[in-house]
Parts: C-alpha cells; sequence; structure tokens
C-alpha cells in the first residue's frame, strides 16, 4: 500500500501490512514516498484485506457497484462525501482517503503542468545559469523542467508570462540611476535573491529618527577593517527598521545597490561590492539611506553609479545626502583648502583624522570635484570584496 505525504492509518490497521513502515513514534508528515498511487489501489487492498468484496462495499455505503469499481480502477473522484462512508466501512478515516485523492489528482495536474513547462524551457536562456547554479539558486545550470519549476518558485510566480508581465509592471516603477543597458534578467534574480534574504531578517520597524541618530556611528565604521562591515553594518541599521542585505551582483547588472521598501515598517538596502574600493562602497551606503530618509515608501531605487546619476532629481537629493553625511558642512571649509592643495598626500591624511572619515573616502571625493586625476590616490583607498561559499562577485 503506498501513501501519499501527510496520509496516516490507524496503527492497527491491515493496511498497514503492506508496502508501508512506520517508525514507532514517528512524524507522519515526514513519510514522502517517490510515487503517489491512485486511491483506488489503496481501497482494492484494503477491500481485501478487510474480505470485503465491491459489491458487498456498495451494498454497505449505498453507492452503485459501478461507481465503486470506477473508484478502483482511477476513473472516478474519490470525493468527501464518499470518503465519511469509506471512513464507516473499512475503519480507515475519511481525511486519509480525501489525502490519498488529493494527492493523487495533484501528481496527476503535475505532470500536465510539466507538459506546459517543457514548451517554455528556452525561457531559461535568458538567465545567467552558471551564476545561479554558483549562488546555489537552480542545482545547476541544466535548462531542464525541474529547473524552470524551481526558478518559478524563487520568483514565486504562476508562469514565465506572469513573471514578464509583473517585471514589465516593475521596470516602469523603479527609479534607476544608469547609463548602460543592464541585463534585466540578471537584475531581477539578484533583487529577488536580496528580497529574500532581508525579508528573513529581524529588524525593528522602521523608525526616520533612529536611522538619522545612527548615521555617525553608521560614518565611524568606514575606519573599521572592511571585513567587519558585512555584520556591524547590517547590525546598526536592524536597529532602526533597515535590513542591510550584501550581495554580490551578477555580471552584466552593473549595480552598486538597491533600495526597496518591503512593508511600511521594513526597508531593505542591498549593497554589492562592484568598484572594490572604501570611498565608492561608503558613498553608495549613504546613497541608498539618502533615499530611505528622504523618498517615498512606494519607490525602489537601481543604482549602478550614483555620482554619475544627475538626470533625477531624487538621484541627486541621495547624492547630496550622501556628500554631506561624509563630510559634513562643518569641514568643508577645511575641505575647500584640501581641495586646493591635494598633495602631498599627507595633507589628504590628516583631514581625514580630522574629520573622522578614512582617506580612501577624502581621495574619491577630490577626485570626483577634479582636484586629483582618477589615477592618483589610489594607494589611500581600501579594498573591499563580498565572498560567499559558492558565489563568485
Amino acid at each position: 500500500m503506498t501513501l501519499p505525504p501527510h496520509a496516516t492509518l490507524p496503527p492497527h490497521h491491515p493496511g498497514l501490512k503492506r508496502g508501508t513502515s512506520m517508525t514507532p513514534g514517528a512524524d507522519p508528515l515526514e513519510y514522502a514516498p517517490q510515487s503517489v498511487s491512485p486511491p483506488g489501489e489503496t481501497l482494492k487492498e484494503t477491500l481485501d484485506e478487510l474480505g470485503i468484496s465491491q459489491a458487498d462495499l456498495a451494498r454497505r455505503t449505498g453507492l452503485s457497484t459501478k461507481h465503486i469499481n470506477q473508484i478502483v480502477q482511477g476513473t472516478a473522484v474519490l470525493s468527501p462525501e464518499t470518503a465519511l462512508l469509506l471512513e464507516r466501512v473499512t475503519q480507515v478515516p475519511a481525511t486519509v482517503w480525501n489525502t490519498l485523492e488529493a494527492a493523487w489528482r495533484t501528481q496527476q495536474l503535475r505532470e500536465e503542468e510539466d507538459q506546459t513547462l517543457r514548451a517554455q524551457v528556452n525561457w531559461l536562456d535568458r538567465f545567467p545559469l552558471a551564476e545561479l547554479a554558483a549562488r546555489r539558486i537552480l542545482p545547476d545550470r541544466r535548462k531542464t523542467v525541474a529547473n524552470l519549476r524551481t526558478l518559478l518558485e524563487f520568483f514565486a510566480v504562476a508562469s514565465p508570462e506572469v513573471a514578464e508581465e509583473l517585471w514589465q509592471g516593475y521596470r516602469a516603477a523603479f527609479r534607476r540611476s544608469t547609463v548602460t543597458s543592464p541585463d534585466e534578467y540578471a537584475t531581477a534574480v539578484w533583487l529577488r535573491s536580496a528580497e529574500r534574504e532581508a525579508r528573513e531578517m529581524e529588524c525593528a520597524p522602521y523608525q526616520r529618527e533612529a536611522l538619522q541618530d545612527l548615521l555617525p556611528q553608521l560614518r565611524a565604521l568606514s575606519l573599521e577593517e572592511p571585513h567587519t562591515w558585512p555584520e556591524k553594518l547590517p547590525a546598526l541599521c536592524a536597529q532602526a527598521g533597515v535590513a542591510v542585505i550584501f550581495s554580490p551582483a551578477f555580471k552584466k547588472t552593473h549595480l552598486s545597490g538597491a533600495t526597496r521598501w518591503l512593508t511600511p515598517d521594513k526597508v531593505m538596502i542591498a549593497l554589492t561590492d562592484r568598484y572594490k574600493k572604501d570611498d565608492r562602497f561608503w558613498f553608495t551606503v549613504f546613497h541608498e539611506v539618502g533615499h530611505v530618509i528622504l523618498h517615498g515608501k512606494r519607490l525602489t531605487f537601481l543604482d549602478e553609479n550614483p555620482l554619475d546619476a544627475d538626470a533625477d532629481p531624487a538621484e541627486e537629493e541621495a547624492n547630496t545626502f550622501a556628500a554631506n553625511v561624509l563630510i559634513p558642512p562643518r569641514y568643508l571649509a577645511a575641505y575647500e583648502a584640501l581641495r586646493r592643495r591635494p598633495k602631498p598626500f599627507t595633507n589628504i591624511e590628516r583631514f581625514a583624522t580630522e574629520a573622522g572619515i578614512s582617506p580612501g573616502i577624502v581621495v574619491g571625493r577630490l577626485q570626483h570635484d577634479g582636484a586629483l586625476h582618477w589615477k592618483e590616490g589610489h594607494g589611500l583607498k581600501r579594498g573591499f570584496e563580498l565572498s560567499r561559499p559558492g558565489e563568485h562577485a
């Protein structure tokens, strides 16, 4: 007798004698057969073990012999009403018969769905399958129905058509600071992966004032060793309702960071290590924090290179916010003096110490303002690279 998941028979029922083993005290929900048999097979075995014929069962239940035979053959649905009748005669709970029927019908529908998905499997060609496998989003990079189903479950959508329709709406709603043509499908995977991780992160309810109060502590983290940032930055931001996720960007996405509201009380900031340097990283951090503090909860921002994003007023506002956090107005006079005479580089280090930020951040600002050539001062910047088992930046 083959039972589907969640199906249990009474401990002393004769149906347990064949084809099914249960460890004493085991959770019946753990039972997971490789295939599902139609409930008629179980009914036939049960009748044989009880010594009841199909005709006798028909008389006892008030059903026709033809209908009983159709259930046994799997051509008729075993309804909840019939399950109750079978319970009285066989002593097998109606819930078991209902579970057997539901599992069988679900398997039939799944096989039909497989046929539909086989015709849609080429949708996988649009995704970076090697990267999805490396990040364990898919078990491997093959174009299979199983992988297509896994990807649909990852996105929580019914079909590729539904996914495309949703993304069309997202593309119109997302605010994007980009001048290149990113891989939209890789971007969708990256954003969804970060979102799933952020939803699992425990955070206090979002409070704008609490996040503003954290800015000095967040800024001070730039002085600590980069390997501490992936732990300390999320821990601080979670106190204000911000879930900070570190995830290397997929190739061809060109993303530095993203901001997306998950609920009215929780916002996600996802960060990559695209430029591998502390100046770019910390500017992106405060650029995204600027979006959280300054802009609406219905907006999602995907940022490629915030420093160069000047077409969207919201991006300009986030840039100004980040610049003012990193070098507050009270240090601007000293910064202007440094901008006129950035060399020798000990001048930069002295200003960075006074301002309480890393020298690399100051170099990045001077390069952006044209006081240093972009090739100068890189020795003062610190590298930052995300790495996870099985992932590649």
